[in-house]
């Protein structure tokens, strides 16, 4: 067992420690890391070279340079105890139409993951990866991962994670984005599952008209504890940064989320935009929402909001008055919200799980 008393995913710029926002600790030990058995490649395309980390040496200067991770110490830990991995090349001018799937479990043979990702998209390429984590049991597990993507001129990415562990296990996970000029990179992110989540992702706008689409959803009960740290730089004229977060919160758990408009200089006529929406279905739920907007620029466009509140009185009147009971009612709300990100995920199968799953754990609200 190893003990991290350091502060992971720190807040770009400090402010009051009274405040508790600047960063985060791990409650928990770290665990011996052991080998990860499984396979968790489930697709394969001719068209897309996928060599596995584990079983290869070579270095990719490109995304080697992409620091990854909630803070250097936990990089580091990942370079050293990978058990899993995969770099994943999409040619120039492919489109590629089927997602790539990795999907994940912890039980009770592989109890730790540590895995990292790199993902190159060659000039004008396109491609969907799709990346999962469950729990098969409720044996209490860990996973540490890093997820580097880099997107040449006029690629187009959408990385898709979802985490759906117990809720015994520790989950640590960074993105770190790079986008040159004409590229786009969309982000999906589910955060619903572990006894503490503590996530972090990192896109660098570096061309001009380059973008990126963040969107999220997260969900906290019992005493679950999730710190998010989101940040969108500008480098590039005219590139474009959005954030659309959805949660919800119940039972005594706790989110911190951390969203972050970096307007770089030279960023000139780039537009940023970053919005959070949280449902809060208990009165002893702790939420924390840190939008901060940073400029070099002045010729930008920002905006940031944070909505926080009850349940929607007249969408439940309308609902309870087509026969539904409150709590029913209200399931409903929350799931709705979710759907503009579940819609961005083309696995069927995937967003059958998820659903099952936040209908299980809402099953308990009152």
């Amino acid at each position: 067992m190893e003990k991290y008393n350091t502060i992971v995913n720190p807040i770009p710029v400090r402010t009051w420690n009274w405040l508790g926002v600047n960063g985060t600790k791990l409650e928990n030990e770290i665990p011996a890391i052991g080998t990860y058995k499984k396979q968790p490649l489930k697709t394969s395309n001719p068209a897309v070279s996928i060599i596995n980390l584990d079983q290869n040496n070579q270095e990719y200067p490109v995304l080697d340079e992409l620091n990854a991770g909630l803070n250097e110490e936990l990089q580091e830990f990942v370079q050293v105890n990978q058990n899993s991995g995969f770099y994943i090349e999409i040619a120039a001018n492919d489109q590629v139409k089927d997602p790539i799937l990795l999907q994940y479990e912890l039980d009770d043979q592989d109890k730790t993951l540590v895995d990292q990702h790199m993902i190159l998209a060659r000039k004008n390429s396109e491609a969907t990866i799709v990346i999962g984590y469950q729990a098969a049991d409720e044996s209490r597990g860990f996973h540490n991962g890093i997820t580097k993507v880099y997107a040449e001129q006029g690629a187009s990415v959408h990385l898709i994670k979802v985490q759906m562990l117990s809720e015994q296990d520790i989950h640590l996970d960074a993105i770190n984005v790079f986008v040159e000029s004409d590229a786009q990179v969309d982000i999906t992110t589910v955060e619903l599952g572990a006894a503490q989540a503590i996530t972090s992702c990192r896109t660098n706008l570096a061309g001009d008209n380059s973008t990126v689409q963040v969107q999220a959803i997260y969900f906290g009960d019992k005493e679950r504890k999730l710190d998010m740290n989101y940040v969108v730089s500008h480098k590039g004229k005219k590139s474009i940064g959005n954030m659309e977060i959805h949660g919800a919160l119940m039972d005594k758990s706790q989110k911190t989320f951390r969203g972050t408009l970096d307007f770089l200089k030279g960023s000139r006529g780039a537009i940023g935009n970053e919005a959070e929406e949280i449902v809060l279905l208990s009165p002893n739920v702790r939420n924390r929402s840190v939008p901060l907007m940073l400029s070099g620029e002045s010729d930008v466009e920002g905006h940031h909001a944070v909505s926080i509140g009850k349940m929607d009185e007249d969408k439940l009147f309308y609902l309870m008055s087509r026969g539904l009971s409150l709590s029913d009612a209200e399931k409903l709300v929350v799931e709705a919200s979710f759907q503009p990100a579940l819609d961005k995920i083309p696995v069927s199968e995937i967003k059958t799980q998820i659903s099952t799953y936040i209908r299980r754990r809402l099953s308990h609200a009152e």
